[in-house]
């Protein structure tokens, strides 16, 4: 069986468009380390490009315009952002929803009601996109040729009941992440929401703990970057596309730029505000000293080398001599 040969589809998934997903993707991570203030702003990035790429995924589909090897390329990228949590949720069930074991609590992102429920949406539509695919359209497939997905290494998409229960379980993670997002926002369903042991812990293990905490996270968000990036680049070069891999239209250099302006923007402002901060404290240091040098003998208390105290300023004028 000989390999499928399709158009490819720069205005889908050209380069620009991946670049565009990848360094949102990098920010993310090097901002949620660095500067957790400054993550809204990539958050905002990230719903803007998934949304996009959703909603053409959408309307594509529809119409039936896309080969198979295009829209799962396309699903990995509408569903990019959400699958950095996949580890996360499975942490969770490992530690029967505990808070004291949430990376995500460390963080305390605070989002707009607005992008919550844009978020929540985008990432439910994209996600149930991916579950039809390997669920019905593509075992569905009855064609003469074949082309190539990634499931660790290079496999077919065509009858391959090993890549579509892998990647039909991991998006049915993610609606269900979003079904029990919903469900323990209704009242009386506490039992879908995280449970939090009492602990008795001094700051420097509660510090500790969270120190780990982000760096076991920090290392799971950089194993599912490098496997989402080698899951959509190495198909499209099995898959023979390279043609998609120019920027030589406003099409691809419109979100590249876009994307570069948004992270620069937001880590010139992180930047500022780490700056104005240490500014702050260096300055209140200094004006603390200045105070407590400049402050009179014995004001506090008992004078030193037994000198007699400060009468109160309204006692002066009551020719009330001085407290030997």
């Amino acid at each position: 069986m000989s390999l499928c040969v399709v158009q490819s589809r720069q205005d889908m998934y050209g380069l620009g468009i991946r670049l565009s997903s990848y360094l949102q993707w990098l920010a993310a991570i090097a901002f949620q380390r660095r500067a957790p203030k400054a993550l809204p702003t990539i958050r905002v990035l990230g719903l803007l490009l998934s949304g996009g790429i959703t909603i053409g995924l959408l309307a594509q589909v529809i119409h039936g315009q896309l080969d198979p090897g295009a829209i799962h390329t396309l699903v990995l990228l509408a569903t990019g952002p959400h699958l950095f949590l996949v580890p996360v949720y499975a942490w969770r069930l490992v530690t029967c929803c505990d808070d004291f074991w949430d990376p995500l609590r460390i963080y305390k992102e605070d989002h707009l009601r607005t992008f919550r429920v844009l978020n929540y949406l985008q990432a439910l539509a994209a996600s149930s996109l991916g579950v039809w695919f390997y669920t019905t359209h593509l075992p569905n497939l009855r064609r003469d040729c074949h082309q190539y997905g990634f499931l660790f290494g290079q496999v077919r998409l065509d009858d391959n009941a090993a890549l579509a229960a892998f990647n039909a379980m991991l998006f049915l993670l993610i609606d269900g992440a979003c079904i029990c997002f919903a469900l323990s926002r209704v009242h009386g369903c506490w039992w879908v929401k995280g449970r939090s042991r009492k602990r008795r812990l001094g700051r420097k293990r509660i510090r500790a703990h969270q120190r780990h905490m982000r760096r076991f996270h920090t290392v799971s968000n950089v194993c599912v970057f490098a496997l989402l990036v080698v899951a959509i680049e190495l198909p499209l070069n099995w898959n023979q596309l390279s043609s998609s891999d120019r920027l030589d239209s406003s099409a691809q250099l419109i979100p590249l730029v876009v994307s570069i302006g948004f992270v620069v923007r937001t880590a010139f402002f992180a930047i500022a505000e780490v700056e104005d901060d240490e500014h702050s404290t260096t300055r209140r240091r200094a004006t603390r000293a200045g105070q407590q040098s400049s402050a009179p003998v014995g004001e506090a208390g008992e004078g030193i080398s037994g000198l007699p105290r400060r009468l109160p300023s309204v006692y002066a004028g009551q020719g009330v001599g001085r407290v030997e």
